[in-house]
């Protein structure tokens, strides 16, 4: 792939894989001002390990260090972007309850971090960081540039997303009647077979047909299963 390309096309490249997609969204932070970044890309399923892909040109040795500590259950910015699709600029603030992981960030050059994250209504999670170990951000650049960070977050989760290889049972169509989705709402409201053939006046003969039916087209092991990775995949609303 040519290097010129930017995060806002590569993505629709057949050719681009994650690796350069990342490589664009790295030249894009540069122009930015932030010679360091990473982009987390987290399907919704499997529930218990769902697939990801982390992206990141922090220093290797704060890479190790994040991930022997571990990290990533107490991050603040990551809960802050599970949370919340605003963005945020790092502070005492914010790490207040984790000092020690915002010391030794900042002693790896993240001093002057900006973050956001994206979630689809697919349930896929994305999150972008931004960084540079010196010049403060703010308010002016933020006025001036801040849309242009919020709009690489947006190419960034599109770009990325295009580029994986998304098994099918995590694809929305999945050929759901709108019967079987009826089925599913009330399954997932935690009513019986018995309590929803009444709701919706067929036997319960059928609604266990049904539910077989959605538990095969879904992959899941159960009904509970089929109906928490329907909500995961926004097939019931």
């Amino acid at each position: 792939m040519d290097a010129s390309v930017s995060v806002y096309s590569c993505g629709k490249l057949p050719g681009a894989t994650p690796e350069e997609v990342f490589q664009s969204i790295e030249a894009e932070a540069g122009e930015l001002g932030f010679p360091y970044c990473s982009h987390w890309l987290r399907m919704p399923l499997p529930i218990t390990r769902p697939y990801t892909l982390l992206f990141s040109n922090y220093p290797t040795e704060w890479q190790s260090r994040y991930k022997e500590k571990g990290y990533l259950q107490v991050d603040p910015s990551i809960m802050h972007g599970m949370r919340s699709s605003e963005p945020v600029v790092w502070s005492d603030a914010l790490f207040a309850k984790t000092p020690q992981l915002w010391a030794e960030a900042q002693a790896h050059g993240l001093v002057n971090v900006w973050s956001q994250s994206r979630r689809d209504p697919e349930g896929t999670f994305s999150f972008l960081v931004l960084a540079r170990p010196s010049g403060a951000i703010d308010a002016t650049e933020l006025a001036e540039a801040e849309w242009r960070m919020q709009r690489l977050v947006d190419a960034s989760h599109t770009s990325m997303k295009a580029r994986c290889k998304v098994p099918e049972l995590m694809r929305p169509d999945v050929g759901l009647s709108d019967r079987e989705i009826d089925v599913l709402r009330w399954t997932a409201d935690g009513k019986t077979a018995s309590e929803i053939a009444d709701i919706l006046f067929i036997s319960e003969r059928t609604v266990n047909f049904h539910i077989n039916r959605i538990v095969c087209k879904l992959g899941a092991c159960n009904k509970i299963n089929a109906a928490v990775r329907a909500a995961m995949l926004g097939l019931v609303w």
